[in-house]
């Protein structure tokens, strides 16, 4: 018989509540020492924390029911920051997690999300030594809604060239937080809503100081592969000042942050697997046994040396011009950019000249001999894929108590993203052909890349050739913008159990524009591509390069010590000249000299048939009931409401469709396309839908609580399947047409959460919650064979498909040794969190790539280990982050096969000590295990991608006035 996953959850939780109970009544003696427990009515720091939620003035019904201002910075260090955390926790009535800044202004991680990551259930995507998106419970980026001081905030993320609604936390320094919030469970008066939850982001209020404060640190960072201390050391500073009148009416705060890094990073990529492959039919050979191949799309060896910078602004004023009226106004800048300049050797994969190869059970291809006659190149890539994500934000919020016990609030803000680096990257290819020579790859099993041997030698400065070359294009240009209207309403009673009632209307009006900005319509590639133009060395400044030591596990074995490389500016001005194109043919020479004349250069154009704009306009409604009492004389609360929302969108395009295509004579891996009129397209679509929700908990002991949720949350299809365009994928051996779907609907998840939380103190405890998820109409993309130009293409677009339950149980246990430890060791401290997940679509890749069947990508445990010290003037923190292994994506590249990354830790340290009361000297280092990423395709011996940052340091002095 089949266990129901969520009747097994609850009767792990009932089974739980028993045990615990009776170990809690036995503890009790041990238990007198945390604080009493809090109002169970109290919601702590709401997730609209400082905008339309929250006037300052709400009254409970008596002076047990008043909560603490948890975002007020009263106390300072890592373990006053757990007791808020924990605070928080215990007051709410919704599940919840956060983070607290040790004190205002301080936080040891870079940027937000390698802050999160130590909240239970969270896990991150990391990328170039940092955290840049989060998971929550299992689920992506593309499900975790985020707000700024409870305000939507715009985005302009992308990924492989689309644009996302997965929040880029990379932009956000970790200074700008007060608190950190993770709603896991939903109440309806949460601005947003996302199937894997809410992160509120708080930022200091002026109110919360009295008269004149300062704070400011700087501090060196040294980023090095190696792990040790070497190579530039470079700036992060930061400061705050805030001044507050005597009577507490008026504040300003303002505070700036500069970050800088130089990071080199090593990477080795496959790209895309193909499976199915007849290399019999594609290389002309006759042996059976070369057919249902999978095989790698190319091995490009990396080093990507990065210049990173970080700058952000926050701005608030807090006034009270009378006892009834509170108005707030924030603002916020923050930008993140991104100078990465790639130095790549790439052999590239032709299954058309395949000589002799060995596969195993699973179609892998274990080897392969390729044939002598130079269609495989030694390609010497430069290129450059800058990013400038900025964000801005301004709200305004007005309370006004009407009376004592009733608000009615109202915020409007506006928040806009962009990211225009289009025009600024290039991509270019010089190569060398392997001709007498029989290039020869080898799978080197699942924990190391593959590897080429027999090459041609990879410093001959007199053996080059031209192929790709492109100007700008390696990212799109995002523009997007949000302007959201909220009215609220909010009552509190003074006797009964009804505790307060709270009504609200929003508005969120939303666009995201895209389009790419490259040289127009290939006509470089047309020309050139295929190295049958020679190339002299001294005309593009090329010279012999050497990258930096390689790294097991990383690198290719073998990989050559050196290779050429080349100016990219001189290489696409020889381009332009007589000596270049005339060694054309003459068809070529013709179109390519047509198209210099049209243009007048070969510089980034905006492209029109890349332009995809998306509007939304969601309208929602919400009304919320809290009631509180007692039963058998324990107290109790239930967070009740139901939320309505209404979503109309419009997608615009402007469609540009192939007219010729035909494989490149001279790269048989290549091919020449020609593209017709642009025709602008529009299409609208929307949805509309009742998201109730209920929350309850019960003190079972005084510090032994029970807890119970389910509710119905959305979330909105991805950006890019709502795109009402095409792209076309011209490689001959994987000719494609991906389109969106503007009529896609929501993801819809009915769920259910219960848990048990054990306060020992008021920095320990020990919780157990177990999560139930069913969700439907997930975005599956359904591919079909269609003819188009002579040619068998593979069309691709998302419809509303499949549906899956995720379940999964959480353990965290925080615990501060005070009570059992003698001086000086009663200043330890610990905190662990493990999260289990699983699916009833967690099939195993390999089962995916062969039948086509769903699963959920992201799901996977996570789990964070730290111990910490504070006594006297130290602190130390040492923790260490884990993910397991997960499905990154059913349908990955341009071979369209699943992708897994393999599970990850490192190990981070931070340490302060305080020299008196306004100075203190700190240190940190993240990723001192060297940790690296690694991902396979369907099967661990089919490598996907492999990437080594190295470790991390910053040392500084803070100051605090």
């Amino acid at each position: 018989m089949q266990r129901n996953p969520m009747a097994h959850s609850v009767r792990l939780a009932l089974a739980a509540v028993g045990m615990a109970s009776a170990f809690g009544y036995s503890m009790q003696v041990h238990a007198q020492t945390s604080a009493p427990a809090p109002s169970t009515a109290a919601t702590a720091a709401p997730a609209q924390g400082n905008g339309a939620g929250d006037d300052g003035s709400s009254t409970n019904k008596n002076d047990k029911k008043k909560a603490t201002n948890l975002t007020a910075i009263t106390v300072t260090g890592q373990l006053a920051a757990i007791q808020r955390a924990e605070s928080i926790k215990q007051n709410a009535v919704n599940v919840v997690d956060s983070i607290s800044a040790e004190e205002n202004g301080k936080f040891p991680d870079p940027n937000v999300a390698d802050a999160l990551q130590r909240v239970p259930g969270v896990s991150v995507n990391r990328s170039g030594g940092e955290s840049s998106q989060i998971a929550i419970r299992g689920f992506g980026p593309d499900f975790v809604a985020v707000t700024i001081n409870g305000r939507q905030m715009a985005t302009a993320s992308q990924s492989s060239n689309t644009s996302t609604r997965a929040f880029d936390f990379n932009v956000l320094p970790a200074d700008i937080i007060s608190l950190a919030q993770v709603n896991k469970t939903s109440s309806a008066d949460i601005s947003e809503v996302d199937i894997g939850g809410v992160v509120d982001i708080q930022t200091a209020r002026p109110l919360d100081f009295s008269g004149f404060h300062a704070t400011g640190s700087a501090a060196g960072v040294n980023s090095n592969l190696t792990g040790s201390w070497a190579g530039k050391t470079t700036p992060k500073v930061s400061g705050l000042a805030g001044w507050t009148n005597a009577d507490h009416t008026f504040g300003v705060l303002a505070s700036v942050q500069y970050y800088k890094r130089d990071d080199t990073q090593i990477n080795t990529q496959a790209n895309s697997w193909y499976a199915n492959q007849n290399i019999s039919k594609l290389s002309n050979l006759s042996n059976p046994n070369y057919t249902n191949v999978a095989i790698p799309e190319t091995l490009a060896n990396n080093v990507l040396v990065e210049e990173r910078t970080r700058k952000s602004f926050t701005g608030a004023v807090d006034w009270r011009p009378t006892d009834q009226l509170t108005v707030k106004f924030d603002t916020l800048y923050a930008g993140y950019q991104i100078k990465p300049f790639e130095h790549e050797f790439g052999e590239y994969g032709n299954a058309g000249d395949f000589q002799s190869l060995n596969t195993d059970a699973n179609g892998t291809v274990l080897n392969y001999v390729r044939k002598g006659t130079g269609n495989m190149a030694n390609d010497y890539v430069v290129a450059y894929n800058p990013s400038n994500e900025k964000m801005v934000q301004n709200g305004l919020n007005v309370a006004f108590n009407i009376d004592p016990s009733s608000t009615i609030s109202l915020d409007v803000s506006n928040s806009k993203a962009w990211n225009k680096q289009s025009p600024y990257g290039y991509f270019a290819v010089i190569g060398a052909r392997n001709i007498g020579v029989n290039p020869t790859w080898t799978n080197n099993g699942s924990s190391q890349p593959p590897s080429y041997t027999n090459i041609i030698s990879t410093t001959n400065l007199d053996d080059l050739y031209a192929h790709c070359c492109n100007e700008g294009g390696q990212s799109n240009n995002i523009t997007s913008g949000v302007t959201q209207y909220q009215l609220n309403f909010a009552k509190n009673f003074e006797s009964g159990v009804l505790s307060s009632l709270q009504f609200g209307v929003q508005e969120n009006r939303d666009y995201n524009k895209s389009v790419n900005v490259a040289t127009p319509n290939g006509i470089l590639c047309n020309a050139y591509c295929g190295y049958a133009v020679s190339v002299p060395a001294s005309a593009v400044g090329a010279y012999i390069y050497t990258p930096p030591a390689p790294i097991d596990g990383v690198s290719q074995p073998g990989l050559p010590t050196q290779w050429i490389q080349y100016n990219v500016p001189q290489f696409m001005n020889w381009l332009t000249t007589p000596a270049a194109y005339n060694q054309l043919t003459p068809e070529k020479r013709t179109a390519l000299l047509a198209a210099l004349a049209q243009y007048g250069n070969f510089g980034p154009k905006v492209n029109p048939g890349s332009f995809n704009e998306v509007r939304e306009v969601e309208k929602a409604a919400f009304a919320k009931a809290v009631f509180e009492g007692t039963m058998w004389e324990k107290p109790w609360a239930l967070d009740v409401g139901a939320r309505y929302v209404h979503m109309d969108s419009n997608s615009q395009a402007i469609f540009q469709q192939p007219i010729s295509y035909r494989v490149d004579p001279n790269d048989s891996s290549a091919s020449q396309v020609a593209y017709g009129p642009l025709q602008p397209q529009s299409a609208k679509g929307g949805y509309h839908k009742w998201l109730p929700s209920l929350n309850f908990k019960i003190n079972l002991l005084d510090n032994l609580i029970y807890r119970f949720s389910t509710s119905k949350t959305l979330t909105p299809p991805q950006l890019s399947n709502l795109y009402y365009n095409q792209s076309f994928g011209t490689r001959p051996e994987s000719l494609t047409i991906n389109q969106g779907n503007p009529n896609l609907q929501p993801y819809t998840s009915t769920n259910f959460d219960t848990g048990l939380e054990w306060y020992i103190d008021d920095a320990s405890y020990l919780a157990l919650e177990t999560f139930y998820k069913h969700v439907s109409n997930f975005s599956t993309i359904v591919s079909t064979p269609v003819s188009f130009l002579g040619q068998t293409w593979s069309l691709s677009e998302p419809i509303n498909l499949n549906s899956a339950k995720i379940y999964g149980e959480e353990l965290t246990f925080n615990y501060q040794f005070k009570h059992v430890l003698p001086a000086p060791f009663d200043g330890l401290g610990m905190a662990f969190n493990y999260t289990h997940v699983q699916s009833s679509a967690n099939l195993s890749p390999g089962t995916i790539s062969t039948s086509g069947k769903f699963a959920v990508p992201g799901i996977g445990d996570s789990a964070n280990l730290s111990g910490y010290y504070e006594k006297g003037p130290w602190q130390v923190r040492l923790a260490y982050n884990w993910r397991g292994k997960y499905l990154e994506s059913i349908s990955y590249g341009s071979g369209a096969q699943p992708a897994t990354r393999t599970s990850y830790g490192e190990l981070d340290l931070s340490a302060s000590y305080k020299i008196n009361n306004h100075v203190s000297l700190f240190v940190s280092g993240t990723n001192l295990t060297q940790s690296h990423l690694y991902d396979y395709s369907a099967y661990p011996n089919r490598f996907l991608y492999a990437e080594a940052d190295g470790t991390v340091y910053t040392v500084g002095v803070r100051g605090t006035f």
